[in-house]
This record gives C-alpha cells, structure tokens and sequence, in this order.
C-alpha cells in the first residue's frame, strides 16, 4: 500500500492494524476508545507534550500561538496559556520561539528550563551549568599559565 492510501485510513483502521487481534470484544474496545477521545494534533518540530485539562481533566496538548505556547484541551476545548516560572527570580520565563525545541529562558539570569519541568530540575540544571563552566575555567587559565594555548 502507498503512503498517500496508509494517510488515508481513519484511526480507527491504524489502531485495529496495529493491535492486529481478531477478538471482537478486544476490536469493540479499541473501536470505542477511538470514538471516545480527541485526535491527536499534527506533530510540530517540538514533538507532541500533552498535559491534563484543568476543566475536564482531558487530553490538553501544547501547541503555538501567535502570543507564544498553550494548551489546547482536545476534549473540551479549554486554552490556557502555558508559562514557566524560573525558580530563583520567581518570573516567568521567555517561551522558546515557533518551531525551536522547548527550551525556555530566564531574562533575568542564566537558568533554562523545559516545559514541565520542576524548580529541582531547573535549579539542578544550573549547578550543572556552573560546574562545567568552572571546569572549564580552570582548565582555560591553566594552559595559559603554563604558556599553552587551549586545544
């Protein structure tokens, strides 16, 4: 079968396809989970993230807008903007632009952060970020000390 047909199957067809089962009960089940929730949205460069509905505790997936990233709930509809709070200057972090991956950014100090992410993976993230940079540091003023130039 061509790509443009297997495109042109329902969901339906793709999740009886890949469940590959004739048990009728196990077909009806997948039939009705089809029937019962929302389609998933085109996958963008970032990749699909999804959340929970805070109305319906639907299926609520992360696209962009003209004002920057939501989330739009595939059940009820629902849009929210979604922001990030950098743990250390307690604001909201700059949103990563249209089609860059999910890396947002703090405009008051250094510290980065992914959608979703805890305050523990952010703040750690940046100890990680200062460990390396002094490595680094050393590293840099120590060749220079001893006349070399760094590779």
């Amino acid at each position: 079968m061509n790509e443009f047909a297997d495109e042109a199957r329902s969901r339906v067809a793709h999740l009886l396809r890949m469940a590959n089962t004739a048990d009728e009960q196990e077909r009806a089940r997948l039939i009705a989970y089809a029937d019962t929730t929302p389609e998933p949205p085109i996958m963008d460069r970032a990749g699909i993230v999804t959340t929970g509905c805070p109305r319906c505790r639907g299926t609520a997936w992360r696209r962009q807008d003209t004002e920057g990233p939501v989330w739009v709930c595939g059940s009820c509809g629902h849009v929210e903007g979604v922001t990030v709070e950098c743990p250390h200057c307690a604001i909201a972090m700059d949103p990563p632009p249209p089609g860059a991956p999910d890396r947002w950014h703090c405009p008051r100090c250094p510290r980065t952060a992914a959608t979703g992410e805890s305050a523990q993976d952010i703040e750690d993230r940046e100890r990680k970020r200062l460990r390396a940079s002094g490595l680094l540091g050393r590293t840099v003023i120590g060749t220079a000390v001893m006349g070399r130039r760094p590779s």
